[in-house]
């Protein structure tokens, strides 16, 4: 009798073990035709998440033409020509008028001040060497490494700035009177703002690199 359940035993052991078996074949089956959707899923994801990134990319091109709208202004304009480029001031304080522009996808106020009198631009300015906004102006051609030359008055001319920088300046202000703020910004945030007379001679310059 006792034969007879140890073999009983034996014999639902195997079959137990033989049905775990086949469950793990079927598990690792299932795994294995899953491969393809899953991978086929991971593709898709891919697909949707450049679909998405690529108008996120446009649209932030799009909303940082503010210094492209800036390049535009010129001293002499009239009230009507410069709301012309920039759209209609976020405030005016007597002569200083103020508007608002996009750069790097962040709002910049600009400063614009035209005389009450003849009603003429005598001043621009734009403070793009701000953090939010200098990655706009980064350039990888550009070297800052030789600034030094600055304090040492190697450097002393808006073209040798150029020459040196290896890079033209990013216009930042102009006066009437012709001095006007240059902004260099290299691959690694380093920039510098450099004020030239009219004359194209350094005035003053500030900034880290």
């Amino acid at each position: 009798m006792k034969k007879i359940i140890i073999l009983m035993l034996a014999l639902m052991l195997a079959i137990s073990l033989a049905a775990c078996s086949g469950k793990d074949n079927g598990s690792s089956n299932t795994a294995g035709s899953s491969n393809a959707p899953d991978s086929g899923e991971a593709d898709t994801t891919t697909s949707d998440e450049s679909s998405v990134t690529q108008p996120k990319a446009t649209e932030e091109n799009v909303k940082s033409d503010g210094y492209d709208k800036f390049s535009q202004l010129k001293i002499g304009m009239t009230e009507s020509e410069v709301n012309a480029v920039l759209g209609e001031p976020e405030r005016v304080d007597k002569a200083y008028y103020y508007y608002i522009v996009t750069v790097n996808g962040k709002d910049l106020e600009l400063e614009v001040w035209i005389n009450t009198v003849d009603g003429l631009v005598t001043y621009i300015s734009g403070d793009f060497s701000g953090s939010d906004y200098r990655a706009e102006f980064a350039d990888s051609a550009t070297d800052l490494s030789k600034a030094d030359g600055l304090e040492s008055g190697e450097i002393n001319t808006y073209d040798a700035c150029v020459s040196t920088f290896k890079t033209p300046g990013f216009l930042m202000n102009i006066d009437e009177d012709g001095t006007k703020t240059y902004l260099w910004v290299d691959a690694d945030d380093g920039y510098l703002k450099v004020t030239v007379k009219a004359d194209g001679s350094v005035e003053a310059y500030s900034g880290y690199c």
